[in-house]
């Protein structure tokens, strides 16, 4: 009995030392796990370890930055598939993720916070095990055998090189909203402003942007991103504004392609590094 005992600390000990061996040669997070549901609660947990001096906030539009736009590690990517930034702000406005001093939040996808879309995601958030995954990574949703696999044929995938978006715009303020909001979108932008309000208050800068999206054309998805971006007067940048065609290319008709995801991650970069 006590050598079976002994044996199984001993394989435990050698898996526990390979897998941390493994997350040490990933950057300390994986790129992509086997569902959305993984993959985001893999990147929220990873949040928690980096004091990175940028923070994305987002879709699976921002989780594609990380998984193909190339190893940044001043940035900590929270990019929720399936969901949209509320899942992470509303987080943050806990206290239950540490943010970072500049906040860049995609606003494309904001509305889906209406339909209760990344509900599972919040709910995870709320667990012990979440919070066990967020102290020690191997116990983690980014440590999971199957965010290695898919993280080394997503790596294939990666961009490179360090081209930025042929743009001739910079964020703006806007003075006013055309849009004529509907209750639940009114109700949404005043809780949004709230959140970025107090994160403002704690330090944090924040920068809204408009991804390149594709065909992303869902009618909740329309009125919110120039709405709060009027109602905050923060700067907003709309990176679809008087970019080229063909500028950009995409894996499914919504998500950046690997040499896109790259030109955009440095195009806020560069963005990060003059403001």
């Amino acid at each position: 009995m006590i050598r079976y005992l002994l044996a199984l600390i001993v394989t435990l000990a050698a898996c526990f030392g390979l897998q941390t061996l493994a997350l040490h040669l990933c950057g300390g997070s994986t790129l992509k796990s086997e569902s959305n549901y993984f993959s985001s609660i893999a990147r929220i947990q990873s949040a928690s370890g980096k004091n990175a001096p940028i923070m994305l906030i987002g879709s699976s539009l921002t989780g594609r930055l990380a998984d193909r736009g190339g190893h940044h590690p001043e940035v900590v990517n929270i990019g929720c598939d399936g969901s949209s930034a509320m899942i992470a702000l509303r987080a943050l406005d806990r206290g239950q993720i540490k943010p970072s001093p500049l906040i860049i939040i995609e606003t494309n996808t904001l509305g889906y916070a209406m339909e209760g879309r990344g509900r599972e995601i919040a709910q995870a958030i709320d667990t012990p095990g979440f919070r066990i995954g967020q102290d020690i990574p191997n116990l983690g949703a980014t440590a999971r055998p199957a965010a290695f696999a898919y993280s080394l044929l997503m790596a294939r995938s990666v961009g490179r090189g360090g081209d930025t978006l042929a743009l001739t715009t910079q964020p703006v303020q806007l003075v006013a909203s055309p849009q004529i909001l509907s209750t639940p979108e009114r109700q949404l932008v005043e809780e949004l402003t709230a959140i970025l309000s107090r994160l403002r208050e704690k330090g944090s800068r924040i920068l809204l942007i408009k991804l390149p999206a594709g065909k992303l054309t869902d009618d909740v998805l329309k009125n919110i991103p120039t709405a709060l971006a009027a109602r905050t007067g923060l700067p907003y940048w709309d990176l679809n504004l008087d970019l080229p065609e063909g500028a950009v290319g995409y894996t499914d008709g919504a998500h950046l392609d690997g040499q896109s995801a790259v030109k955009v991650m440095n195009t806020l970069l560069q963005y990060a590094a003059t403001h």
